[in-house]
């Protein structure tokens, strides 16, 4: 464990403190505004689909795992206790663990598969392990997907709820 642990690049200790930050903020609560919501799940899709690239068999469960990913993210995030900002394009979100959860898993997930990638790569070839890395790569990006979703929902309807539309 030591060794995997020393053997680990310092960035990748960066992207875990990010991730940290990122999940403690949300126990905290906050603000999300369309934008904001769309950025995480662009860059966690762009970034697996990017480790994905030179697997075409890993491609199919990676979209149904991120389908049944966010079709799971949709229904852990709730708006409840959510408001519209005074400027009524920001949602004011309550605290919730779930993020800093599911942050830690795609994390885990990520470092997992990049240990293996690195100690055993005739392992990560096999068509069973890439249907396995595609599977749970998409399941767990799907999860922020979804929030993004529900949450995008949420602001939609808040909006509507206060005579504004979107543009």
């Amino acid at each position: 464990m030591l060794d995997m642990l020393q053997g680990t690049p310092v960035w990748v200790y960066a992207i875990y403190l990010w991730i940290c930050y990122y999940g403690i903020k949300a126990c905290l609560g906050g603000r999300e505004n369309r934008r904001s919501l769309m950025i995480l799940p662009v860059v966690l899709v762009v970034w697996s689909a990017m480790s994905l690239a030179p697997s075409v068999l890993a491609t199919g469960p990676w979209v149904g795992g991120t389908i049944m990913g966010s079709l799971l993210g949709m229904l852990l995030f709730n708006a409840d206790g959510a408001r519209l900002d005074a400027d009524g394009d920001t949602l004011v979100l309550p605290g919730t663990w779930k993020t800093l959860l599911i942050s830690q898993l795609f994390f885990a997930v990520k470092y997992y598969f990049g240990y293996q990638q690195a100690v055993h790569p005739l392992l990560l070839s096999t068509p069973s392990m890439l249907t396995v890395v595609g599977g749970v790569s998409g399941f767990t990006v799907g999860l922020f997907c979804g929030r993004a979703v529900r949450l995008h929902r949420a602001l939609a309807a808040l909006r509507r709820d206060e005579g504004r539309v979107l543009p």
